[in-house]
């Protein structure tokens, strides 16, 4: 079984994403497209898919971006592989939309090995969570940048808040 690139990109999305969750934090394009290096219009694509089959919420604006709608411990690896990958035929004649041209075909068992095989590969898919996909997710937050990205966002808002609601010095008269 082979995935495409599609689905390779398609998982590093939800787990950026589930590394962000329990933060409830929101990723833009351009900031998975840079900790991966992929290409912003691949992303666009697949943010777009994951948020029509449910996985995912966007936002637009400048505080916008994409969050998971599920926490990353109920959605299977099974689930997203469904997804993104549209073809699960091993052999030719599993596709039943084009012409059988293997003279053997009617009487051949190999094909329904290949099947169950397939479905052997999606269970096992589906036995393992979006969280348990990452091994390691302190490590995978300080590869992916993710952890000096939550620094400098927090770094910003601190700067920029007011502190006391006032501009007057401590002891000032009025």
């Amino acid at each position: 079984m082979h995935l495409t690139v599609y689905t390779d990109y398609t998982l590093r999305v939800m787990m950026y994403l589930a590394l962000k969750y329990p933060d409830g934090g929101v990723a833009t394009i351009d900031e998975i497209a840079g900790a991966y290096g992929i290409s912003r219009n691949h992303l666009t694509k697949i943010i777009h898919e994951l948020s029509r089959a449910g996985f995912i919420e966007t936002t637009r604006g400048r505080a916008g971006g994409a969050s998971l709608r599920r926490a990353p411990e109920q959605i299977s690896v099974g689930e997203i592989v469904r997804v993104a990958e549209k073809d699960f035929s091993v052999v030719r004649c599993h596709d039943m939309t084009v012409a059988h041209d293997c003279a053997i075909y009617p009487a051949c068992n190999l094909r329904r090995r290949l099947y169950r095989a397939v479905d052997a590969f999606l269970h096992e898919l589906d036995t393992m969570t979006l969280r348990e996909a990452i091994a390691a997710p302190t490590v995978a937050v300080t590869v992916l940048g993710i952890a000096q990205r939550r620094e400098l966002v927090s770094d910003a808002v601190s700067v920029s808040r007011p502190r006391g609601g006032t501009n007057r010095r401590a002891g000032a008269r009025q």
